[in-house]
């Protein structure tokens, strides 16, 4: 992986899902909020290429770019806070509080997954945002071991 200075965090963790559900799991609102702070609640705006997720913070959109491969999904996020219902990816996008991208490169392992997850290019207001890259990697720690388990439950 090459490490630029967009680059805030990267975790690997190994899965008991197979790579294929990883992919769809990783579109599925149900599954985002799995891990998602303080989960509220979700839906689709278009099947497995946007969808959002509220939580006590704000509402995230999260959109599968077209430089994913079948080995690595490239997601956008894009977060606005303090945003009211109902919720429209023109919405979220107009009153972006900051949006990152997310890199979950899957490989078979065994009867499960190796997932590499990656966060990126975390801007605010459409520049870099150290202080916020900062935020971005302590919650990108705490995310994988509720990750792990209950995508290891939901597949089992």
């Amino acid at each position: 992986m090459d490490v630029d200075e967009g680059y805030v965090h990267h975790e690997v963790m190994a899965l008991a899902v197979t790579p294929d559900r990883v992919r769809e799991f990783v579109m599925t609102p149900e599954r985002i909020l799995d891990y998602y702070p303080e989960p509220i609640e979700g839906g689709v705006f278009e099947a497995e290429r946007a969808i959002w997720c509220r939580g006590e913070m704000g509402v995230s959109m999260l959109e599968r770019l077209d430089d994913s491969t079948a080995d690595r999904l490239v997601v956008l996020v894009t977060t606005a806070v303090g945003l009211a219902p109902p919720y429209t990816p023109e919405a979220i996008r107009d009153a972006a509080t900051f949006t990152m991208v997310e890199e979950w490169a899957v490989v078979a392992e065994g009867a499960g997954s190796t997932l590499t997850k990656t966060w990126r290019d975390v801007l605010a207001g459409g520049e870099p945002s150290p202080p916020l890259a900062d935020i971005v990697r302590e919650a990108a720690k705490g995310e994988s071991r509720a990750l792990v388990s209950r995508w290891n439950a939901a597949a089992g």
